[in-house]
């Protein structure tokens, strides 16, 4: 004897809930613009740019010079300080970096400053920075740091392990970097 099911006969049961449908899934395009998502629109107010870079402050006002050069640009460079603080322990003491600063008249109105820090005791990090990028500058800017990072041995925002390992795995300008120079559509 077969034992006694207390279920309904199949015929009977309906599926629960909504009938399961095969969904079809809809491949996702990225549609590339002059100026990359989630980069800060620019306005006539503009915004500040800053990026750690992986190459000395200096020598990368040496190629910054024959970049200008080459691109016929009408520059001067000046000198400026910059003020920061440097960490020991937990406490922080003021400190002044030297800053390269590029102050380009031609083809656009734009600044740009080379300096470099001393965060903790480990080393050097390097920085670029321009401070105001508008819709005027923003395509000159552009041009000119694309030949930059074209001029260096590699990429400005990749970092070697030595100075990932130097200043820290989780330093957040070395993390940010490569944001920071695809925010203007330069980094891959």
């Amino acid at each position: 004897m077969a034992a006694k099911s207390y279920l309904p006969e199949r015929s009977v049961m309906e599926p629960m809930g909504p009938d399961p449908k095969k969904e079809k899934r809809v491949k996702r395009v990225v549609k590339r613009t002059a100026i990359p998502a989630g980069a800060p629109a620019t306005d006539k107010e503009g915004f500040r740019w800053r990026s750690a870079i992986s190459f000395s402050a200096q020598s990368t006002s040496v190629l910054m010079r024959t970049v200008l050069e080459e691109l016929g640009a009408r520059f001067h460079r000046t000198r400026s300080e910059r003020s920061y603080s440097q960490l020991y322990a937990i406490v922080p003491f003021p400190r002044v970096a030297y800053v390269f600063r590029f102050e380009i008249s031609r083809p656009c109105e734009l600044v740009i400053d080379l300096y470099d820090t001393f965060p903790a005791t480990s080393g050097a990090l390097s920085f670029i920075e321009i401070p105001e990028v508008n819709d005027e500058n923003i395509e000159g800017a552009r041009t000119l740091l694309r030949a930059l990072a074209a001029k260096l041995p590699r990429p400005p925002w990749k970092f070697t392990s030595a100075q990932r390992v130097q200043h820290g795995f989780l330093e957040p300008d070395i993390l940010r970097a490569r944001k920071n120079w695809r925010a203007l559509g330069i980094a891959d």
